[in-house]
């Protein structure tokens, strides 16, 4: 998406991550992860779960982690979450 298009939809009050489609992480705490915008799963373990988004990947690491809840928009991830990483 062009510069010019993202910079008048957040001057008309539109959230960035809704214009460009990023992921949107909501932590609660380190035992659950609640996940919007994501575009599928790459790697499903107990200590990793990769995830691709825009414009990136994803990776939450950790200890017992588990996929609670999953739609094709959001996910939410409990477990002993240790670290978010983002990374292309």
């Amino acid at each position: 998406m062009s510069d010019r298009i993202e910079n008048m939809a957040v001057s008309l009050g539109l959230p960035r991550e809704l214009v460009t489609g990023a992921a949107v992480l909501s932590s609660f705490g380190d035992s659950c992860l609640f996940i919007e915008n994501h575009k599928g799963i790459i790697e499903y373990g107990k200590e990793t779960i990769k995830l691709q988004a825009r414009p990136c990947k994803i990776q939450i690491t950790g200890t017992n982690l588990d996929i609670a809840f999953y739609t094709a928009e959001e996910m939410k991830i409990t477990g002993k979450i240790t670290e978010i990483r983002y990374y292309r």
